[in-house]
């Protein structure tokens, strides 16, 4: 068995770790770069994921549990979490409102709305259960997807006309 002493010619300079360099002195107050929401970022505060992820899990509790005459159990939870879901829009507990969400609240509370209401129709929800007859899950997710890419636009029609 050999040792690395019984080789000295051998030895491996093991390089030290990259210094941090020290901060710039002079320089002034580190000041954030402002930019605008990437589509994606407006996407999430929009469509509000915790109410959303709330729906699916109390239909998914009631789908088996609850009659067909029980449809104004789903109506209830649906527009309790309608009233929610503008307050998550603009009152986000998990993160600060983006500097965009300061400026024009009631747009945000009302894209919730619309938002939200469009997932659950798009999930089939009270709106299957109450008119079988009518929905087809096609019509919800063709409805999704058009509001997911006119939301953002009016966004920006309206943000920037003020």
């Amino acid at each position: 068995m050999t040792t690395p002493h019984d080789h000295p010619e051998v030895e491996e300079e093991i390089p030290a770790p990259p210094r941090a360099s020290p901060p710039p002195t002079g320089t002034g107050p580190i000041i954030p770069i402002e930019r605008d929401d990437t589509y994606f970022e407006k996407l999430l505060k929009y469509v509000p994921g915790d109410i959303v992820a709330a729906f699916v899990a109390i239909d998914g509790l009631l789908r088996d549990q609850v009659s067909k005459n029980d449809i104004w159990l789903d109506w209830s939870i649906f527009f309790a979490l309608l009233i929610l879901a503008p307050l998550y829009a603009v009152y986000r507990p998990s993160t600060p409102p983006p500097r965009s969400l300061q400026a024009k609240r009631s747009f945000h509370a009302v894209a919730a709305v619309v938002a939200f209401t469009v997932w659950v129709f798009a999930l089939g929800g009270p709106f299957a259960a109450t008119w079988p007859e009518f929905y087809r899950p096609m019509y919800g997710t063709i409805l999704l997807i058009f509001t997911t890419l006119i939301i953002p636009l009016f966004e920006k029609i309206i943000l920037e006309r003020d």
